[in-house]
């Protein structure tokens, strides 16, 4: 009998740079270097990603749509980094998930938010007036510090054409964190970009990709594509949300089916580009506490920005030391793939994570930097369940902290 998983590939198109087709699943040389690999290996004794090929394999796929594994997996693909056989364990755990999903055996928070997603074009059901006014309050929150910097950057620009940089948001800056947008506001203000925000699409990330929704995935992407040409905007640019920026940058024009004619860049990668033209000036070693910093799994290992948070991390603190392992091999934070949306999974998520959580320790760093929002709030989640004796602190924050006060245009 075909494997129903068998059927649903060669129905749903692999959105990853690596190939993973029945044929690669046939050939798993059952190697069991996933498998070391794999922080939820104790956790989960009776399955793990070597265990899933073989049992998709034969056909026994149901076992594992009905398990925890798939929802405590958070697709980091530090397991097949370095497969013989190239396969995508990201990819396979979004499928199964789809095929839970079908089943209605999918958590019913991540259901619910595709469902305002579909109503709303928001996993927080934000209408589009209620989204500008909490923005414009945000700013006007933090008005006198801002207006210090640039004369009437307190006002935040929407739906201005032409712009350099369309900003597209993660609802957490409108909802549970406006911290983070006022962040985001002085940075602006700091660089005097062109800038705008739209008040039409503002929500970079995608639920329906967590459910292997791929059909609702691409509406989200396409939306985006789409707001970016009729504002004009030269770039599309990320906020530090780590699989909203991967699935634009590495998804997006095989799922369109066409080419991206304007940049797509993560806030990250913006700084470090006006750090070197001379438009982000930031004093050398202000930070006097330990730095360290924390790879990302989509923004580092599958897209590839290692250096750039690096370079800039390393000029404003005076003592940056690394984790190990790092870069493609960093270990995840346990927050990622929908994991910290999953209320479902509770406390299970910081109990999974003590590997992050010793890496970290043994840095023996006062603040850990990273350059995703999933990641900030599961390292600040370890940080107090844990105690740990660090700030968490995201890469532009840092940056503010070390900005040169004569940095004003």
């Amino acid at each position: 009998m075909e494997s129903e998983y068998v059927k649903d590939l060669s129905s749903t198109s692999n959105t990853n740079t690596k190939s993973t087709n029945f044929d690669d699943l046939n050939m798993c040389f059952t190697c069991g270097q996933c498998v070391s690999r794999c922080f939820l290996n104790q956790s989960y004794p009776k399955i793990n990603p070597r265990k899933i090929i073989r049992k998709i394999f034969f056909g026994e796929e149901q076992e594992i749509i009905d398990s925890e594994f798939i929802w405590a997996c958070t697709m980091c693909a530090r397991c097949t980094t370095d497969c013989p056989k190239e396969l995508s364990m990201d990819t396979i755990i979004r499928r199964i998930r789809g095929m839970a999903w079908a089943q209605g055996k999918a958590p019913v928070r991540l259901s619910e938010g595709v469902e305002k997603i579909r109503e709303f074009g928001n996993n927080v059901g934000m209408d589009s007036e209620e989204f500008q006014e909490t923005a414009q309050w945000v700013a006007e929150e933090c008005e006198e510090e801002l207006e210090e910097i640039l004369e009437d950057s307190s006002k935040v620009p929407f739906d201005v054409e032409g712009a350099e940089i369309l900003y597209m948001p993660n609802p957490r800056e409108y909802t549970s964190n406006p911290g983070l947008l006022e962040t985001y506001l002085k940075f602006f203000a700091h660089v005097n970009v062109r800038w705008t925000m739209s008040s039409k699409v503002y929500d970079i990330t995608s639920w329906p990709y967590y459910l292997g929704a791929h059909d609702d995935a691409v509406a989200l992407v396409r939306a985006m594509v789409d707001e970016t040409r009729r504002l004009k905007a030269g770039i599309l640019l990320s906020t530090e949300c780590g699989h909203g920026f991967k699935i634009l940058k590495k998804d997006a024009e095989t799922w369109l089916g066409e080419k991206i004619d304007f940049e797509i860049m993560s806030i990250v990668q913006l700084a470090h580009k006006l750090f070197k033209e001379g438009r982000l000036k930031i004093k050398r070693g202000a930070i006097k506490q330990s730095v360290t910093y924390h790879d990302p799994c989509n923004v580092g290992r599958k897209v590839g920005i290692f250096e750039e948070p690096r370079e800039l991390l390393k000029y404003v603190c005076e003592d940056f030391v690394e984790m190990w392992p790092n870069r493609k091999y960093s270990i995840c934070c346990g927050g990622g793939g929908s994991v910290m949306q999953n209320s479902d999974m509770g406390q299970k998520r910081l109990e999974h994570s003590t590997m992050k959580r010793d890496q970290i320790l043994r840095t023996g760093a006062e603040i850990v930097a990273t350059s995703c929002q999933s990641c900030l709030s599961q390292l600040g989640d370890l940080q107090a369940r844990y105690k740990m004796p660090v700030e968490i602190k995201s890469v532009i924050e840092i940056l503010l902290d070390a900005i040169e006060p004569d940095n004003t245009p």
